[in-house]
């Protein structure tokens, strides 16, 4: 069976559209890692005459994030096009992220009080650990001289809750007086409630992304995500924890032994 070429005019028709396809505003929403930022510089702020007592933090302890194009946003064809040639993000209809008529200024303010929820769960989470683990300084916790109050956050434009476990070993390094992060480069995500449990959070592959793009050896991810980790990036080891005291336990441990686990490892505890 023989078929004709197509008419030339009807070649140039459908290449317009197609071209013409790349430049229309389509309903989807994309999803893409976001930077990772160093709690250990000016984001977690403690009380100078207590964490001159300890040794000052080296290396990075880094919050992960994800990027998502917002409600009005409008994504265009070639954007889509661009996300599945570099494979770095994902697209989804904005049904699935956002409801209809969505208030986007109401969105803003909701994930800005979950970040504060968060913040508020680190500190006293990390005040808790402390109190046990800490004799120099539980004197000052218990009296009260040491208090919420005085632990600052400085870490704007950006919301949600998933950066509790990193604010909560944050404020541990910079008032332990034994290192945990000893140079390296850390990054990690997880909600946290005020008795130091660690909860599951969205996005943890593009989380990894993120992190291995900044240059991270070490993730502390929620035992809780596990089941939503199937790639892991070349050169990132996954250290999955259910509780904060964990995550402690497991940033004391010599780095030869950390060497000697499993890239992915703690997912079957």
């Amino acid at each position: 069976m023989r078929f004709s070429p197509l008419p030339r005019l009807v070649k140039y028709f459908l290449a317009s559209i197609l071209v013409l396809s790349l430049f229309i505003p389509l309903p989807f929403a994309i999803v893409l890692p976001g930077p990772a930022t160093d709690v250990l510089g000016p984001v977690v702020q403690v009380p100078s005459r207590f964490a001159d007592k300890v040794p000052a933090p080296t290396g990075k302890l880094m919050l992960t994030t994800v990027s998502i194009s917002t409600p009005n946003s409008k994504v265009f064809g070639f954007e889509v096009l661009a996300r599945w040639i570099q494979a770095d993000g994902v697209v989804v209809p904005k049904s699935v992220i956002y409801e209809p008529n969505v208030d986007i200024e109401k969105i803003n303010k909701e994930s800005l009080a979950e970040m504060d929820g968060s913040q508020g769960n680190a500190v006293a989470a990390a005040f808790n650990y402390l109190n046990m683990n800490e004799p120099d300084l539980a004197p000052y916790l218990r009296s009260g001289e040491l208090n919420d109050q005085l632990v600052q956050f400085d870490l704007p434009n950006t919301g949600g809750p998933s950066g509790g476990l990193i604010f909560a070993l944050g404020i541990i390094e910079k008032l332990n007086s034994a290192q945990l992060v000893k140079g390296r480069l850390i990054a990690g995500t997880g909600t946290i409630n005020k008795k130091g449990d660690v909860g599951p959070i969205g996005g943890i592959e593009d989380k990894l992304i993120g992190a291995k793009r900044a240059g991270a050896t070490l993730f502390i991810a929620p035992i809780d995500n596990c089941i939503d980790i199937t790639h892991v990036p070349n050169g990132l080891q996954i250290v999955a924890v259910s509780t904060l005291a964990q995550a402690v336990t497991l940033l004391k441990k010599p780095v030869q032994a950390l060497a000697k686990l499993p890239t992915l490892s703690g997912c079957s505890n």
